[in-house]
């Protein structure tokens, strides 16, 4: 058994996170790559992504001892059984591969009972599962959510105010993101503004905190799920400490029975966790402990 092998990859469109574990549910390798998403970079550049994944985490002499692989991602679009079969395609041989649903191998990843996963990057929204095993779920436009909107709404806001070194600092930001900078360039340099005292990236930066929140605020009124742990996701949320910190001060505030934890890998988890669960080797409750730990 402990030379056998299951992959857990989540996927958000723009990089990949990948999870390796053994059949009694511990963990051996993680790994942050490029997506394997084949409707966004197509199915070449898809493969080549898949086999660094596969290289950074279980080695890629060592991939025959993979038994199951478990794919989740975090996109709008409906995933054809050929393509997956495609990606894979001389990778993997005699392994069982599956598809998850994102929601539902987060949420797996964060473990517990009454959990929450807060996520904020390409897109934000909030997952609610209660301890029934109900979910709920809060998006927010994702035009409204753009990084490039808000640092363009916050310009025009201030457009006929004194703040000459702090507009600059957002035209920067604005000029980064046109160029296709990623979000994480944008979580950067934002907390660098603030760092130097910007007024306009704080309030950019605080106004992102809110929204966040009150999507959790949302959910919490639509259930009886008070005492939840609740997990924080993505590369804007996680990777600003201004953006991060504030939504952990307003959280902790409103509901200081949660408990709140960072979980850049939940989805990836998930997804291993999901196909070692089909294998039946472990208890559902045994493996989730064994993973958490």
């Amino acid at each position: 058994m402990g030379n056998r092998f299951i992959l857990g990859i989540a996927d958000n469109d723009h990089f990949a996170s990948a999870v390796v574990g053994d059949l009694s549910g511990r963990i051996t390798a993680t790994c942050i790559g490029r997506t394997v998403n084949y409707q966004y970079v197509g199915m070449e550049q898809a493969r080549k992504n898949f086999r660094d994944l596969i290289r950074q985490t279980i080695g890629w002499e060592k991939r025959s001892r993979l038994v199951g692989a478990c794919f989740t991602y975090k996109g709008d679009f409906a995933l054809a059984d050929w393509g997956i079969l495609e990606l894979v395609s001389g990778y993997l041989q005699g392994v069982n591969v599956t598809v998850e649903d994102f929601a539902t191998s987060s949420l797996l990843g964060m473990g517990g009972d009454n959990r929450l996963l807060l996520v904020g990057g390409h897109c934000a929204l909030a997952i609610l599962e209660d301890a029934d095993g109900r979910q709920y779920a809060s998006t927010q436009d994702r035009v409204i959510w753009s990084p490039l909107v808000r640092i363009r709404s916050k310009l025009k806001e201030t457009k006929n105010t004194p703040y000459r070194e702090c507009k600059e600092g957002l035209l920067f930001i604005k000029q980064q993101l046109k160029m296709g900078k990623p979000v994480t360039t944008f979580a950067d340099l934002l907390d660098e503004l603030v760092g130097h005292g910007s007024p306009l990236a704080l309030e950019v930066a605080h106004d992102i905190a809110f929204d966040l929140v009150q999507m959790a605020m949302d959910l919490f009124s639509t259930s009886n799920a008070r005492e939840s742990t609740i997990g924080l996701y993505g590369s804007v949320l996680l990777g600003s400490e201004t953006i991060r910190s504030r939504v952990e001060y307003l959280l902790h505030l409103l509901y200081p029975e949660c408990s709140i934890m960072e979980v850049p890998l939940a989805p990836a988890k998930g997804a291993y966790l999901s196909s070692l669960l089909a294998r039946r080797s472990l208890s559902c409750e045994e493996m989730i402990t064994r993973m958490c730990n």
